[in-house]
């Protein structure tokens, strides 16, 4: 994820939320009274990253079921293809299977993210890294196909190819479209040869730049969106990923389309729109606010309560997206007091509610 600073943000009345989350900042609410929220739980979910699908078979359990508990939907698993297939040959799908089956045994979908590159399979220009685009998009082609044939009779039907691909660090020689569509293309065929009904969606762009300051910024997911159809990508995805976080520390409504990405989607919107697409939805496949560590870019608990409620009823508000995953689900471990990247969960490390869990489940659940 790539985020910028901007101006102090404004505040925005939501007294009757705030009160909800203030009266529940200490911990879980507990059970349910049926009532249903204002935000359908199909348009959200949870971006948890890499660590869910290696974690303890207890604190799997424990962490899917705090986000079961919120009533969302969704979850995005990082299916690292180094780790499924280190060495040319058979696929390893063992973790996979564990996370699959214990996300679907709560009633969640799986939106499946199949990234990065082992090292057999890197481009010879960056082989120590496996940010490294594959040498030969076929072989990510195949490795989707294998996935997909192996999850869809399993229920996973979503498929997202990548993690951030107009972004260097994410992506080797970035910005790239071209070669990004190679891979897209590679993918899609494979995914619906071996699943028909699947969706396959485009790796979430990274937000990036002002666009009044350099209106082409080429790694501005507006202006990759763009060059994704110069090179040919429509017919080869199903919909449009993106990482609409907003100018942090500053909210998702605050300021202008042109540096807050959050509020570009419209943006994108129409440019798919000029391209035939504009019946495709828009996935926000990663959004949230830290609360912790020394970066500037950290904001309160209470304000990431707000944050999350504020992005997440208004993507929900918009026709044409889909679901909006929030990153993460629980905070992690550093040893790096700048890492706030660390501290995006709606959970603590020791798995106490954040305000934002609670103000997350009123959205859903209605309490």
């Amino acid at each position: 994820m790539k985020t910028l600073l901007r101006r102090p943000r404004l505040p925005v009345a939501a007294l009757s939320l705030l009160l909800v989350v203030l009266a529940t900042a200490c911990g879980f609410t507990t059970g349910s009274s049926g009532a249903t929220g204002t935000v359908s739980a199909d348009k959200v979910g949870f971006s948890p990253g890499g660590m869910l699908i290696w974690e303890s078979d207890a604190s799997l359990g424990h962490d899917l079921d705090d986000a079961a508990a919120t009533g969302a939907k969704w979850m995005r698993l990082d299916v690292n293809w180094t780790g499924v297939q280190a060495v040319p040959g058979p696929f390893n799908w063992t973790y996979v299977d564990r996370a699959v089956n214990a996300i679907q045994a709560r009633g969640m979908h799986v939106l499946m993210t199949l990234d990065y590159t082992p090292q057999w399979a890197r481009q010879a220009s960056c082989s120590t890294s496996m940010y490294c685009p594959p040498a030969n998009p076929d072989t990510y082609g195949a490795f989707a196909g294998a996935a997909a044939a192996r999850y869809g009779p399993m229920g996973v039907h979503a498929y997202e190819i990548w993690n951030e691909p107009n972004w260097a660090p994410w992506w080797i020689g970035a910005p790239d479209a071209p070669a990004y569509v190679a891979l897209l293309k590679a993918a899609y065929p494979a995914i619906h040869a071996a699943d028909s009904s699947a969706v396959v969606v485009t790796g979430g762009l990274a937000p990036h730049g002002d666009l009044s300051a350099s209106p082409n910024d080429p790694i501005n997911p507006v202006n990759y969106l763009k060059a994704m159809y110069a090179a040919g990508a429509q017919g080869s995805f199903d919909a449009f990923g993106v990482h609409p976080y907003p100018p942090l520390p500053y909210g998702p409504l605050y300021g202008s389309p042109n540096w807050n990405t959050f509020l570009q989607t419209s943006m994108m919107h129409d440019v798919m729109t000029s391209n035939g697409d504009g019946a495709k939805k828009i996935w926000g496949t990663e959004f949230g606010a830290a609360t912790g560590g020394t970066d500037p870019k950290v904001v309160s608990e209470t304000a990431q309560a707000q944050f999350v409620a504020d992005g997440v009823t208004y993507w929900a508000s918009l026709g044409y997206t889909g679901p909006l995953f929030v990153h993460s689900l629980r905070d992690s471990t550093t040893s790096d007091p700048t890492d706030w990247s660390a501290f995006m969960g709606v959970t603590r490390l020791d798995y106490s509610a954040k305000p934002s869990f609670n103000a997350l489940r009123t959205l859903v659940r209605g309490s």
